[in-house]
């Protein structure tokens, strides 16, 4: 069910080339949820090939993503059977304990993740 996400928030472009799909994408404000539904791919060397600009917003949309997916555990391990674990690149270690410290709560970005949890169960 990852496509009909891909399909609806990323008008079903080809992320075969990461490098593309992230330029393309980033600043939509939507990169943070194909972050949280694709947690194995290898999000640090997109980072490190990215340009500083891209660089500073893929930050931000990575820990949005981190940091709702951990918010959210339950309700994700609810809907899907299981966890969804991205790796901790950017913020304090504390973040993977507390995130609700480190989270500016965006109630359509809370509407977003319930709405792309159901669209992938």
């Amino acid at each position: 069910m990852k496509n009909a996400v891909k399909k609806i928030y990323f008008q079903g472009a080809d992320d075969k080339d990461m490098k593309n799909f992230a330029d393309r994408f980033l600043n939509s404000g939507l990169f943070w949820i194909y972050i949280a539904i694709n947690p194995k791919k290898d999000w640090k060397s997109l980072y490190q090939n990215l340009s500083k600009e891209k660089q500073i917003l893929f930050k931000d949309e990575y820990n949005k993503a981190f940091l709702l997916s951990r918010s959210y555990r339950k309700l994700t391990k609810l809907f899907l059977g299981r966890g969804i674990s991205l790796k901790n690149y950017f913020l304090p270690k504390e973040a993977e304990t507390e995130p609700d410290k480190f989270i500016k709560y965006n109630r359509a970005d809370e509407l977003r993740w319930k709405e792309v949890l159901e669209l992938i169960s």
